[in-house]
């Protein structure tokens, strides 16, 4: 039996709860990749940050699914007062209606704002002018591509030891973010009309991917004060020196990332 979780917002990130809003959280459970009908009987919501508990085990709203399992409505009140950071925890405990348990779990940040994409349809148009007859025509637009192509960026800025929600020029990330939808959206068409020229092109966009990683650069609020100030701008990839690093370089540790 394949058990597995999904939670709203974008897939495969962590949470970002935006300090002292209102927010509806929500997990749904899935068994065997079927959303589970039978009625969860009753389900709580821990949530901490750091080693701190902020809620413990209150109840949650139970559905029957399948559009969620549970959801809690997260009150501002409960993070107004704390400290941006990437240490939140969710535990979700589900019990459905034949006495089952299960716990899942979400890590999450707790943040001033959001990063948002600045990539549409008319940027990848403007690439590609007949990008649209590529188009699976069960998909009214390329925002599958797009978002999917985000949530990657995302993910890589994660593992670079980059917060997103730090970044302050997202201007900085519209080339990455329409190569990596292109290279999606020619690696699909390959699916369905064979190798060849969509080969070359996803090919292509893949490696422009990779380059860019190389060369962008954007200001990233390390002081988390929500300002552009001198001396913020950095390279999407941090540079590992081996010795010393040249005048002037800020020193960065692992508890600054």
């Amino acid at each position: 039996m394949g058990t597995a979780f999904k939670f709203s917002g974008p897939e495969g990130l962590p949470r970002m709860i935006k300090r002292g809003e209102n927010q509806t959280l929500d997990v749904t459970w899935f068994e065997n990749n079927a959303a589970v009908i039978a009625p969860v009987a009753s389900a709580t919501f821990t949530l901490k940050q750091g080693a701190t508990v902020l809620l413990d085990g209150v109840a949650a709203t139970t559905f029957g699914g399948p559009t969620y399992s549970a959801t809690y409505d997260l009150s501002g009140t409960v993070t107004q007062d704390l400290n941006f950071s990437d240490t939140m925890l969710e535990i979700w405990e589900l019990t459905d209606a034949l006495g089952t348990k299960v716990t899942a779990r979400r890590s999450g940040h707790l943040v001033r704002s959001i990063l948002y994409p600045m990539v549409t349809d008319s940027d990848l148009v403007a690439r590609h002018a007949r990008i649209d007859d590529i188009k699976p025509p069960t998909v009214p637009n390329f925002s599958p591509y797009i978002d999917l192509a985000w949530q990657m960026i995302n993910r890589d800025l994660l593992k670079k030891g980059r917060r997103p929600e730090l970044v302050l020029d997202s201007y900085a990330l519209i080339d990455m973010h329409v190569y990596k939808s292109l290279e999606l959206i020619f690696r699909d068409a390959i699916t369905f009309v064979g190798d060849g020229r969509y080969s070359d092109l996803a090919d292509r966009y893949a490696m422009s991917y990779v380059d860019e990683w190389e060369v962008v650069q954007f200001r990233y609020d390390r002081n988390q004060n929500d300002a552009l100030e001198d001396g913020e701008r950095e390279a999407a990839a941090p540079s590992i020196w081996l010795g010393e690093p040249p005048a002037g370089w800020a020193v960065v540790g692992y508890d600054d990332v």
